[in-house]
């Protein structure tokens, strides 16, 4: 939402691609030049974007869950695959693509890693769908003849209609219905991760630096981390989400959100009820393995943007006003109580 909106501000007239209907803006209004179509289906992105002459640059961002990582692979890089091919085959002259990936490209995921991370730091063993992406994108760029940008962003923060693997509204639902049963707000992570550094990215960063990449001609061919530029620990940010939500906090419990939060489906329509929330089933925004996830995140999390920043992007924002913004405009538009 964050991207189209930094775009269309910018004057450019933006196509979404999405499995579901109706794309949505953070604040919720829909995007008038839409593209419904399951991008793992190479025949119906042909058939949904053949006919069209004016995409001549792709910001790509899609992402398939799968059960393990090296399940992720095939049906990340054939989603990219089938984009690339069905633009190609259409009378559109692409001229970019900017491909978001993110942190597990150094292996955050697996523990401790070499920080700060840098672009030019070496692949790890994998799997990992993102160097797989990353490939095709070489080899499809020299073959057509299209400058390429990678973003690296790291633990998003922003509004997201439709994807609950959003940590903002995974700690939102958790406090809430912390607070509903009247019960203090404590930090279900491990006791590592409470100390450990953090950093994420807030979805307007993003954006002001896709709106850079296809801008600026210092982008081309290169790879770039992208965050807030600062780090956070969750034993400092925690009274502030909990002061947020008007709650007392309490020492850390450890415990598997997957698990606790299995069998508050009911408490959190009854919050949706008597907050007049958007009526929204817990499973639609809030996806606990990959809360409980970044709980568990016990290395620290560390890369390095000395190389975006060198190359003229500096924007930057500090963590703590971005949770706690971005709570604040999940609660005006009826998303968390």
């Amino acid at each position: 939402g964050a991207v189209v909106r930094r775009l269309v501000a910018e004057g450019r007239h933006v196509v979404t691609l999405a499995r579901r209907g109706k794309a949505r803006l953070e604040d919720g209004t829909e995007v008038a030049d839409h593209v419904q179509v399951d991008l793992l289906d190479a025949s119906a992105a042909r058939a949904r974007l053949g006919d069209r002459a004016d995409i001549t640059e792709i910001v790509y961002a899609g992402y398939t869950e799968r059960e393990t990582m090296a399940a992720t692979v095939a049906p990340n890089v054939a989603m990219l695959r089938h984009v690339l091919e069905a633009v190609h085959a259409s009378p559109s002259e692409l001229r970019q693509v900017v491909l978001i990936g993110g942190g597990k490209s150094y292996g955050e995921h697996l523990g401790v890693y070499k920080t700060p991370a840098k672009e030019s730091d070496p692949r790890f063993l994998g799997p990992i769908f993102y160097n797989d992406q990353e490939d095709l994108l070489h080899e499809d760029a020299e073959r057509h003849g299209y400058a390429w940008t990678v973003l690296r962003p790291d633990a998003v923060i922003g509004l997201s209609f439709g994807s609950p693997m959003n940590m903002l509204t995974g700690v939102a639902v958790y406090a809430g219905v912390c607070r509903h049963l009247g019960v203090p707000l404590r930090f279900p992570g491990t006791l590592k991760a409470w100390s450990a550094l953090h950093q994420a990215t807030d979805a307007s960063i993003i954006a002001g630096a896709v709106h850079w990449a296809l801008e600026s001609a210092a982008a081309c061919g290169e790879v770039f981390n992208v965050t807030n530029g600062d780090h956070f620990r969750w034993q400092h940010l925690w009274p502030e989400i909990g002061a947020f939500f008007g709650m007392e906090t309490a020492p850390p419990q450890p415990m598997s959100l997957a698990e606790h939060m299995a069998d508050k489906d009911g408490v959190w329509d009854d919050i949706v009820a008597r907050h007049r929330l958007r009526p929204e089933p817990m499973e639609n925004v809030a996806a606990w393995p990959f809360v409980d996830g970044w709980f568990s995140m016990e290395a620290d999390m560390v890369q390095s943007t000395i190389k975006i920043r060198q190359a003229g992007f500096a924007d930057c924002l500090d963590t703590h006003e971005s949770f706690i913004g971005n709570l604040a405009r999940l609660r005006e538009l009826s998303i968390i109580p």
